[in-house]
């Protein structure tokens, strides 16, 4: 929703130390006449861990992705809170929550999703380029080789493994040190062995970056491993 706001008014000055990263309520996605979200309320703090569970239909992937500004919003507000600043989402132009994604938030997703014309290290490099980044790629790399990547920077996303790929999904999405982390569905593609190793990393990872987890997912014994869960079958 842009509604003739400009971005200039959306920073709302230094938020207390106790703030939320992601402050969003009544939330509200139609489609047609359907409701597929219908004010949901969803907050995270600094380095917690959100699983959203529930059956297929009930809205998972169009949480995050409303969440994120890759889908529209009905109704609701959405609020980032930085060290420095209150961001309202929603009153930002298309083009000022792009911009806003790109330095603060990242992405996992089922199906991968890196750029096959990208070597391994193009892609975790991807999003810092994207931000303007520039200097020190270090941290990002390493990251990179902690997650079990080593010896495979150049190699390209078709030759690698799914539990690989996602692997290196998740060095991209935590190389430009984002305040929150959106996993949709992180392990649907794998088998049961690399889907554990891949949620133990991801969850540790983040965690160590100091970023914010929500991750979608269908398996209630992958929810179990995040601090919180919201169950949009019950709303």
């Amino acid at each position: 929703m842009t509604g003739g706001h400009s971005d200039a008014g959306a920073q709302q000055g230094a938020p207390p130390a106790t703030e939320k990263v992601l402050d969003a309520r009544g939330i509200v996605r139609r489609y047609g006449t359907r409701a597929v979200l219908n004010g949901v309320d969803v907050d995270i703090a600094p380095g917690e861990t959100l699983a959203v569970i529930g059956p297929s239909g009930t809205g998972k992937s169009t949480l995050l992705q409303v969440l994120a500004g890759m889908d529209r919003l009905d109704a609701g507000t959405i609020h980032y809170r930085s060290a420095t600043a209150t961001t309202d989402f929603a009153a930002l132009s298309e083009r000022g929550r792009t911009l806003f994604r790109r330095q603060h938030l990242g992405f996992v997703f089922q199906f991968f999703n890196l750029v096959p014309t990208l070597n391994v290290v193009g892609n975790v490099l991807l999003p810092r380029r994207l931000a303007g980044i520039v200097g020190d790629d270090g941290p990002a790399l390493d990251r990179l080789r902690a997650l079990g990547i080593v010896g495979r920077d150049g190699a390209y996303p078709h030759e690698l493994s799914g539990g690989e790929q996602q692997r290196v999904a998740i060095a991209r999405a935590l190389a430009h040190e984002p305040m929150l982390v959106f996993a949709d569905e992180p392990t649907g593609n794998l088998d049961v062995r690399a889907a554990d190793e891949v949620l133990d990393l991801l969850l540790a990872r983040t965690a160590q970056s100091g970023a914010a987890l929500i991750m979608a997912t269908h398996s209630e014994r992958l929810a179990r491993r995040a601090g919180r869960v919201l169950d949009l079958s019950t709303l």
